[in-house]
């Protein structure tokens, strides 16, 4: 039992010096190991025990740091969105060609206008090459 906790102490030192979340995470599987052996566990109980926990930690962990990523990417590197554009006319259906930094774009509009002829729109985001607006 002490080995699981004295590993589990292990790696969370080495986790320290990383700084990653993952070593954090079998860190915790180890000291759940620890305590499986500890209640009266076998062996192999722990050991199952240690896979299972780490397995679902760091798929917890890995979702958790990629959706922190994208948010960050989205809202932090990208300087057009909050941008005002100028509508320049309707294509179709909620499609405008707007102008913005010196070129035309082609647009979606992500709610119905208040006016019924929309002069500027603000940039809420972008669709590859297609600006997602929010009209005025």
């Amino acid at each position: 039992m002490a080995y699981w906790f004295a590993a589990a102490a292990a790696v969370l030192v080495l986790e320290l010096f990383a700084g990653t979340v993952y070593l954090m995470v079998v860190s915790a599987a180890l000291f759940g190991a620890g305590l499986v052996q500890g209640l009266g566990g076998s062996i192999s109980a722990s050991v199952l025990t240690a896979a299972v926990l780490s397995a679902v930690g760091i798929w917890l962990a890995n979702g958790w740091l990629r959706r922190r990523r994208a948010e960050a990417e989205t809202a932090a590197d990208d300087l057009d969105i909050g941008q005002t554009v100028q509508i320049l006319r309707r294509l179709h259906g909620d499609m405008y060609e707007v102008a913005y930094r010196g070129t035309h774009w082609q647009a979606q509009a992500q709610n119905q206008a208040a006016a019924a002829e929309p002069q500027t729109a603000v940039i809420a985001g972008k669709n590859g090459n297609i600006l997602l607006i929010y009209l005025h």
